[in-house]
């Protein structure tokens, strides 16, 4: 199993932001912004010395409670301060993105990074979608159609034109290409039915996030039904799964503070949240999704680390994943005891799971 850890740039500051999304922007501290992207390179430094595979990280708007609104930025600026750990891109939001500049700015980040670089591609959640002013109903063509023309434009040797439904461009020839042939290790991110069948037809990876191991052993079982249809097999570390971990000393120190009353950390503005719960995506499991914003993710790895090994041993027999991206949960919001948390994984948990 290799494990990833999921990087946020954690904001913390003196006085917290007011608990709504949109965030206003006049509650920003800069000094705490600041110290986020500090804080991101000591930690970097400290997993990669822990024997951590990959550091990822994604693209969020207008919150704190994620600060990395340019995960390539972000991407670029850790793989400058690192060596030998992979970086991974989980994700670009296509829907909204120019999907040529997409696969000029990753090309290149591939050769920054010395072809260290993994790349996650995904359609976004609703909320993500008024950022950009998007059509919520548009969102899942544009983001079939923009990965595809990614990763046609950083494998076709020509130039050429594309005329599609939502991209028209005269020429296509990016430059650099990527350093890695025919790409970066690429994943389709996503639980839904679409997400799994474009990354079997494309032979690339799949990523699921955020759900319990009942479901997204659905999608990812349905995955690989998938990839036999289209005449391949992919292997485990095609399959990434990101999710919650609070891990602690002891199980029923963890179990204290899953007790612990959680106050949603960004519920949405009156009238936004209504609006968006109508737009009703599904997943392989038939389930409707609704926006995490404003809602408590699962902890899917909880416990001391003997049980958090049993954990993840179910999750490579459930689920069938090579990687765990792995957001660490720290309640008191304390950066020591996110260092602490990181090398009891980093020394108690992590040299177990390597053989599973």
């Amino acid at each position: 199993m290799k494990v990833s850890y999921f990087e946020t740039a954690r904001y913390v500051a003196p006085q917290s932001p007011p608990a709504e999304w949109p965030v206003p922007p006049g509650a920003y501290d800069p000094d705490a912004g600041m110290q986020a992207y500090q804080g991101m390179v000591q930690r970097l430094t400290y997993v990669e010395e822990l024997g951590f595979d990959w550091v990822s990280v994604s693209e969020h708007h207008y919150s704190p409670r994620i600060l990395t609104p340019n995960p390539n930025i972000s991407a670029s600026f850790l793989a400058a301060r690192s060596e030998k750990i992979k970086i991974a891109v989980l994700g670009r939001i296509v829907s909204q993105s120019n999907p040529v500049q997409v696969a000029e700015e990753l090309a290149m980040l591939d050769n920054l990074a010395q072809g260290r670089l993994v790349v996650g591609l995904l359609r976004g959640t609703t909320n993500e979608y008024l950022t950009y002013g998007l059509n919520p109903a548009e969102a899942r063509e544009r983001t079939t159609e923009g990965m595809e023309l990614i990763l046609t434009a950083w494998t076709e040797p020509q130039p050429f034109g594309w005329q599609g439904r939502h991209f028209h461009y005269r020429t296509v020839s990016v430059w650099p290409r990527p350093l890695q042939q025919p790409h970066p290790a690429t994943y389709s991110l996503g639980t839904s039915a679409e997400s799994c069948e474009f990354a079997a037809r494309h032979h690339i990876g799949l990523g699921v996030s955020f759900a319990p191991f009942e479901v997204v052993s659905k999608s990812a079982r349905y995955y690989r039904e998938a990839c036999a249809r289209y005449g391949w097999q992919p292997t485990r570390e095609q399959i990434v799964y990101r999710a919650n971990i609070l891990l602690a000393q002891t199980d029923e120190e963890a179990e204290e503070v899953m007790r612990k009353p959680v106050q949603p950390p960004f519920p949405m503005r009156a009238g936004i949240r209504d609006a968006l719960l109508k737009l009703d995506s599904r997943n392989v499991a038939g389930e409707a999704r609704t926006p995490n914003v404003g809602g408590v993710l699962p902890t899917t790895f909880v416990g001391s680390p003997d049980t958090v090994v049993e954990q993840v041993k179910r999750c490579r027999d459930e689920v069938g994943a090579g990687v765990i991206d792995l957001m660490f949960q720290n309640p008191d919001g304390d950066p020591a005891s996110l260092m602490r948390s990181l090398e009891l994984f980093g020394t108690k948990v992590l040299p177990r799971i390597r053989e599973i």
